[in-house]
C-alpha cells in the first residue's frame, strides 16, 4: 500500500468519540460517523523525530487509515476529524478489496491555531493497489509530495507553490461548473437567440478554462 519506514510507525486505535467531544457534532454528522467507519487507526507520524527530516510551515504528517462499513467516507466526516489535528493528515480509505488515498489542503486558522482551515479534498479513487512514494527532505516537501501524487493536475497548473496549485484548482472547477449549467441552459432553452448568447458566454467561460 504505502511503504513507511519502521521509525514511523504507531498504531494506535483512536476511538471515534474522540472527535465528538471536540467540538458540537450535530446528529446527522454523528450518525455519518457511525454509518459510514468500521476503525480509525493513527498508523504513522511523519516528523523530524521519526525521520531524518527537517520540519518546516508543518512539524509533521499524519497517516490515518479508515476501515469502511459502508461505500465511502463523506467528506464532512473527514473534515471533522481534519479540522481539530493541527497536521496535515494522509487518510488512507479502505473497504473490502480497494483502497484511495485521501489529502485536504490546509493551513493553520487565524484565530485559533489549534485548529485548522481546512480546504479542498482530493484522492486517487479506488485502487486495487494503492502505491504512493514517500519523497522529500521536509514535512513540507513530503506533503506537497502527496497531494502531487494523489492530485497529479495540481503539478500540471504551473503554479509556483501548493496553495497557488489549490486556489488555480478551485477557479478551473468554479468555471466547469458554470460551463456546465451553461449547456443545461441550451439543452432547455426555445429561442433560437438566447442560446446564441448562452453559446457566446460558455465560449468566453471555455476560453478561461483552457488559459495556464
Amino acid at each position: 500500500m504505502i511503504d513507511l519506514p519502521m521509525s514511523t510507525t504507531v498504531n494506535r486505535f483512536v476511538p471515534k468519540e474522540k472527535f465528538y467531544s471536540k467540538t458540537s457534532m450535530n446528529a446527522k454528522l454523528r450518525q455519518q460517523f457511525t454509518d459510514e467507519i468500521k476503525t480509525i487507526t493513527w498508523t504513522n507520524k511523519i516528523s523530524p523525530d521519526t525521520l531524518n527530516i527537517s520540519a518546516g510551515d508543518y512539524t509533521e504528517l499524519q497517516v490515518f487509515e479508515l476501515i469502511l462499513k459502508s461505500a465511502d467516507a463523506s467528506v464532512s466526516v473527514l473534515k471533522q476529524i481534519d479540522t481539530y489535528i493541527p497536521y496535515p493528515i494522509l487518510f488512507i480509505i479502505s473497504k473490502s478489496g480497494a483502497s484511495k488515498a485521501v489529502m485536504s489542503y490546509k493551513e493553520g486558522a487565524i484565530r485559533n491555531q489549534n485548529n485548522m482551515k481546512v480546504d479542498s479534498y482530493f484522492d486517487t479513487g479506488w485502487r486495487k493497489d494503492l502505491s504512493l512514494e514517500l519523497k522529500g527532505r521536509s514535512v513540507d516537501e513530503i506533503y506537497k509530495n502527496y497531494l502531487y501524487q494523489i492530485a497529479p493536475h495540481l503539478i500540471d497548473s504551473n503554479q509556483f507553490n501548493v496553495k497557488k496549485a489549490v486556489e488555480h484548482s478551485k477557479t478551473k472547477q468554479t468555471i466547469q461548473s458554470q460551463i456546465d449549467a451553461l449547456n443545461k441552459q441550451i439543452r432547455n432553452e426555445l429561442s433560437g437567440a438566447k442560446k446564441q448568447e448562452l453559446a457566446r458566454q460558455r465560449y468566453k467561460l471555455e476560453q478561461q478554462s483552457i488559459e495556464p
